[in-house]
């Protein structure tokens, strides 16, 4: 369905108020930590990586929350539930937990222990990975969730392993809130000038990246447009992971100009901190 929330604005229009404060507070929590292939997460075919060999890396599964003063808390992605903790938890001995390694995710924060009794007005997701929405049981059934165009219809090999896990979190809650972008692929979330959601395909063809203004800056999350800190360092997009690297490294390129244009702008990117 059509999101709610948010109203079609320019890329002018948001840099013209990126290097001014902002009211929302943010925090970046590190829920649970893990490893994954180097080649899904860094296109190693890249020249800029050819002294890159595939292997493990380690990342983080974050979600980063934020809150604002008139429309309370949301989470961009959800980290982990605290259930996840149990070494014999069935998405950790099941055939896609095997899978996907999941025998290394160490659970330090669960989403639902740090959010204790606060309510969660909703949930922004960059896109609708596994490794994205599984804080979601520890996030209220009638809590809306917002995310990109065509992501809930999007198939992929990838999606064909994990959407049964994916279909199940998201069993009985209501229907997903897709972002309807303009022409400038920016929305204003709030109709305030707080925060922004950016359209940012190639890792999905739906994936969102937002940027937050705080009291300190604005804050820029890139999803999964760039996982890990040596692919934004070297302008290398992700690897094999991707549904459409050169969609990927356009929208990574597009992000790196964004911050450079504003250089107190912090990122937080997918998988690793900077």
């Amino acid at each position: 369905m059509r999101a709610t929330l948010g109203e079609p604005t320019t890329l002018q229009a948001m840099e013209a108020v990126l290097d001014d404060a902002g009211p929302i507070t943010v925090e970046t929590v590190v829920s649970a930590r893990w490893e994954s292939s180097r080649s899904g997460l860094i296109n190693l075919a890249h020249e800029r990586a050819a002294a890159l060999t595939d292997g493990p890396e380690p990342v983080e599964i974050t979600f980063h929350a934020l809150v604002h003063p008139d429309r309370g808390l949301y989470v961009i992605d959800t980290g982990a539930a605290e259930a996840l903790a149990a070494h014999d938890h069935p998405l950790r001995t099941g055939a896609v937990g095997q899978a996907l390694n999941f025998g290394a995710l160490r659970v330090e924060t669960g989403l639902g222990v740090w959010r204790g009794d606060r309510p969660l007005a909703g949930v922004l997701l960059t896109h609708l990975h596994v490794d994205h929405v599984l804080g979601l049981p520890d996030v209220a059934r009638d809590v809306p969730i917002f995310l990109g165009p065509g992501e809930p219809a999007f198939e992929s090999p990838f999606h064909a392993l994990t959407q049964p896990v994916v279909d199940e979190l998201l069993d009985g809650r209501a229907a997903l809130q897709e972002w309807v972008f303009g022409g400038s692929g920016v929305i204003d979330v709030f109709g305030d000038a707080s925060l922004f959601a950016l359209a940012a395909p190639g890792h999905t063809p739906g994936s969102v990246a937002y940027v937050a203004r705080t009291p300190e800056g604005a804050v820029l999350f890139t999803g999964d447009v760039c996982h890990t800190v040596w692919g934004w360092l070297n302008d290398v997009e992700p690897g094999t992971f991707s549904h459409d690297h050169a969609d990927g490294a356009r929208s990574l390129a597009f992000l790196r100009a964004l911050a450079a244009r504003h250089p107190s702008m912090q990122v937080r990117l997918g998988h690793q901190s900077l």
